[in-house]
């Protein structure tokens, strides 16, 4: 049984407090769970981000500060609004 990491507070808040996390936080938050087309999609039609590389870093990074649960199903990868994503609402 794996070991469940930690998110120290500061990471937490480098998290969220970025624009463009913020911002995708934000999509899937209204949605609870998006599909990574359909986000970048979003993303890119705002004037948000449009290169598929930086949106896997800031992806990367809020997985990795547990806001963010990546799914890998047979239609593709989506992304679910975990409750440390949720904290967006208070914004």
């Amino acid at each position: 049984m794996g070991e469940q990491k930690k998110v120290g507070h500061a990471q937490h808040l480098k998290a969220v407090n970025h624009p463009i996390r913020r911002k995708m936080l934000t999509f899937i938050n209204e949605v609870e769970k998006i599909s990574e087309k359909d986000l970048l999609e979003k993303l890119s039609n705002n004037n948000i981000l449009d290169d598929e590389n930086m949106f896997r870093y800031n992806m990367g990074f809020l997985i990795q500060a547990q806001c963010v649960e990546k799914i890998d199903g047979e239609n593709g990868t989506s992304y679910k609004i975990l409750p440390g994503g949720k904290v967006i609402e208070n914004f």
